[in-house]
């Protein structure tokens, strides 16, 4: 294996593993981590190096996230609002990443855009189908799917939660695909390739999710979801379909109970 991979795949793994140490609270371990990966920039070339910086800035953000959702919680706030604003803060990880990005002169995200919709895509069983057709049919399974569930639960789901879940969905999505499949996918499959891209970013959103207090099943469930998002986006060439999806397992997964909001 040539030096450049192993630094890519070395890379990779490091990410991993100082993920599930932050989000476990292991904090001497990562720490040390962090300052090792600052040392080896050094050795790393360009594109490395950015996404070495982008390890360190995301971490950064996701410290700061947390110490400012611990002191806007100390404010006589409702707990929707709370709640939301805990949301609203994954633009403190985005901001910083993107702001390193741009200090190396580079291309943000090339998924921030809409989907192209033209060419076709393999399924499984030989089946051929149209990215447009694809993408009709994902919006439309997923839109059936909320309403059959709610109206599963009627008798139990009222107007108002509801509506706040739609709410608390859409920005969760938009600001998760944003950060793990806009911004974090595309420079890490620089350094490797798509496969070992869309593996390393689905295993650390995974991960991420226990930091949030999600338990270990709903983790597992988040890294496979994780690996079809990151097949939509690559698909697409944006995070868009991969926001829908996002959305729609988010608002599925809160009304039946799996996930619960800390209200």
């Amino acid at each position: 294996m040539e030096r450049t991979n192993q630094k890519s795949i070395m890379l990779g793994v490091l990410f991993l593993i100082m993920t599930f140490l932050f989000t476990r609270g292991f904090y001497a371990p990562f720490f040390v981590l962090v300052i090792a990966l600052l040392l080896l920039v050094a050795f790393f070339n360009e594109e490395k190096r950015v996404i070495a910086w982008m390890v360190v800035s995301f971490f950064l953000g996701n410290l700061l996230l947390v110490y400012t959702d611990n002191y806007i919680e100390s404010f006589r706030l409702s707990p929707y609002s709370l709640v939301m604003t805990s949301q609203l803060l994954l633009w403190i990880p985005i901001l910083m990443i993107s702001y390193v990005i741009k200090q190396f002169n580079q291309v943000i995200s090339p998924y921030l855009q809409k989907p192209i919709l033209r060419g076709e895509i393999r399924l499984p069983f030989r089946i051929v189908c149209s990215l447009r057709k694809f993408c009709i049919i994902i919006c439309l399974f997923s839109t059936l799917s909320i309403i059959g569930l709610l109206l599963l639960k009627r008798e139990e789901m009222q107007w108002h939660p509801f509506l706040f879940i739609l709410l608390f969905s859409s920005i969760h999505a938009l600001l998760e695909e944003v950060l793990w499949r806009g911004l974090l996918l595309p420079k890490l499959i620089t350094i490797t390739n798509q496969q070992l891209g869309i593996v390393v970013t689905s295993m650390a959103f995974g991960i991420n999710t226990t930091m949030f207090g999600f338990s270990i099943m709903i983790s597992i469930i988040y890294i496979f979801l994780g690996l079809f998002f990151g097949f939509l986006t690559i698909r697409f060439k944006s995070i868009f379909p991969s926001v829908i999806v996002h959305f729609s397992v988010t608002t599925l997964l809160l009304i039946l109970g799996w996930i619960v909001i800390p209200l």
